[in-house]
């Protein structure tokens, strides 16, 4: 198994605004979107850095905005509690929420086809499905092109009773024994594995 397809240890960094519920609280929005951070310090300095602004929802998550405005002795506890791990700051009937979580995993590899590290030859003889979708047709639904093991071959793949030729230069991205895509000729395919038996 190569390096880059094992899970790494990670941190996650989660803030979001709670508010008070019939049944107590519940979440309002995310802050911030899905990040992942080498040290539990790069998650806080990217937490206290999220704290000298606004709070507003990022943009990429949705379009919330901060309930209230954290004062500079709101923000100092709530940093302070969220070095300890996880932090619950209640401001009215509105809670700011924060965790650091230790995760698990695998970040996404890149390499070209004729590497044996590109993440294809993690899924070889895995059960999966395989999907097209045109590159000039954003809106354009993905379709099923076979179903079956994946065999990789010198010059591509075969799935089932579908077989694709694959230039040696072609980047293929993806999660190691979950998922790969790449592009070819006027589309992008995706592969994802069926089975969720996957190896740490």
């Amino acid at each position: 198994m190569y390096p880059k397809w094992q899970k790494q240890r990670l941190y996650e960094l989660h803030l979001a605004w709670l508010v008070q519920g019939p049944r107590g609280l519940e979440l309002l929005f995310k802050v911030n979107p899905y990040a992942l951070y080498e040290t539990r310090e790069e998650a806080l300095e990217a937490a206290r850095a999220l704290l000298q602004g606004r709070l507003d929802q990022d943009p990429r998550v949705g379009r919330g905005r901060a309930p209230i405005l954290l004062s500079q002795e709101d923000r100092a506890c709530f940093l302070a509690l969220l070095e300890s791990g996880k932090a619950l700051l209640p401001l009215d009937r509105y809670a700011l929420l924060g965790e650091v979580a230790e995760v698990e995993e695998r970040l996404l590899h890149k390499a070209p086809f004729r590497e044996g590290s590109n993440v294809l030859h993690s899924l070889k003889g895995l059960p999966v499905r395989l999907l097209y979708t045109p590159l000039n047709d954003p809106e354009g639904e993905s379709q099923e092109v076979a179903r079956g093991s994946l065999e990789v071959l010198p010059e591509g793949i075969r799935v089932g009773d579908a077989h694709l030729r694959i230039p040696p230069d072609t980047p293929i991205e993806g999660l190691a024994y979950e998922e790969a895509f790449f592009h070819l000729g006027e589309g992008r395919y995706y592969l994802y594995a069926l089975s969720s038996s996957t190896p740490s």
